[in-house]
């Protein structure tokens, strides 16, 4: 599941301009040229970084050592990060197969690039130029002033999105900020603001443009006694509500309520994983995942703790997307209510699941 929020599409303008460079420049027009002038000369990239963003109350930051090499080999290590599952985290991709490790878990998930839901770093950096040019292509660039970074002379720089744009980088009329260094014309810092929804910024500390990296750096080594997954084999297999209580190997609850007459629309297995997908009602659509292991990452939004069927659980709202995560386990089972459903929904399916 890939909820793609604003802060996903800002911290993709913020990287993509952070590893592409910017160019000597006095005027906008100077600096998108510059900008793709160095993406077309730009072979292979080395940055480490530090993001931090607030999205409605929620605070998130990481610093992660990237690698990038033209025209999709990607690797990302995550050296710190307020969700401390994440520390350690490796994301590699030699542009066909990807690997991702999980050290905290001691669980590496590998398989074709196309078929991987990878934490969306890694997509930042294989994406790069197609980002770069349509931010470019969308975007009204202005020089607002001069600014210190890090110690360093820099040209401050906004970006809005050009009026009638119908493409969506710039959600809840935000505005990107960057900050260009003067002797090295590199983004040295970017910041993403939208009053209703948070703000976000990444800071580059240091970067190498142009090193000569070696193709084995975008392979991975399996440690010994890591639990592999192989993402080709976890395809969903379609069921009938019959056929997964059976297979299930656990209780498989069956909610009595749902919010507006939503119906059950399929049900789907993803190895020890059970799924079942509810539509067909006004405004609503969601699932209720059930399994031995959470699946799926937690969206960004309000969080709050809360207790359900007299169990603590997790109750994520995203306002911005109309998107509820409820999460929490029951007799060793993690079960999950998530999509477009209000949180008094999503809790009121809870306590009839039966």
């Amino acid at each position: 599941m890939r909820h793609r929020s604003w802060i996903v599409l800002s911290l993709v303008l913020m990287l993509g301009l952070v590893l592409a460079g910017c160019g000597p420049a006095i005027t906008a027009e100077e600096i998108v040229a510059k900008v793709q002038e160095t993406v077309e000369n730009t072979q292979d990239a080395h940055a480490i970084v530090s993001v931090s963003a607030t999205v409605q109350g929620t605070q998130i930051a990481a610093k992660a050592e990237m690698w990038e090499k033209a025209p999709n080999k990607a690797r990302a290590v995550v050296l710190e990060s307020s969700q401390p599952e994440l520390d350690g985290m490796i994301m590699t991709s030699d542009g066909q197969q990807g690997w991702l490790y999980y050290p905290s878990r001691d669980v590496l998930m590998t398989g074709p690039v196309e078929q991987m839901d990878t934490p969306l770093p890694q997509e930042m950096l294989i994406e790069m130029q197609e980002v770069i040019q349509r931010v470019l292509d969308a975007s009204d660039v202005e020089l607002v002033g001069e600014d210190s970074v890090a110690g360093r002379d820099a040209y401050q720089l906004t970006l809005s999105p050009q009026e009638g744009t119908e493409q969506e980088i710039f959600p809840g009329n935000g505005t990107a900020t960057l900050w260009v260094d003067k002797e090295q014309w590199f983004v040295l810092k970017a910041a993403y603001q939208a009053d209703m929804i948070g703000q976000g910024e990444i800071v580059v500390e240091s970067f190498e443009l142009n090193p000569g990296l070696s193709d084995d750096l975008f392979t991975f080594e399996v440690p010994d006694g890591v639990e592999v997954v192989d993402i080709e084999a976890q395809q969903p297999e379609y069921l009938t509500l019959e056929e997964a209580e059976a297979q299930a190997g656990f209780d498989l609850l069956v909610p009595a309520y749902t919010p507006e007459d939503a119906t059950l629309i399929q049900v789907v297995r993803m190895q020890d994983t059970i799924v079942l997908g509810y539509d067909h009602a006004p405004g609503v659509s969601f699932s209720i995942v059930q399994g031995p292991q959470p699946m799926g990452q937690v969206p960004l939004g309000a969080t709050e703790e809360l207790v359900v069927r007299g169990q603590s659980a997790a109750l994520v709202r995203n306002e911005v997307n109309n998107f509820t995560s409820l999460q929490w386990t029951e007799d060793d089972v993690v079960i999950r209510i998530v999509g477009a459903i209000s949180p008094e929904q999503a809790v009121q399916v809870a306590e009839s699941l039966q």
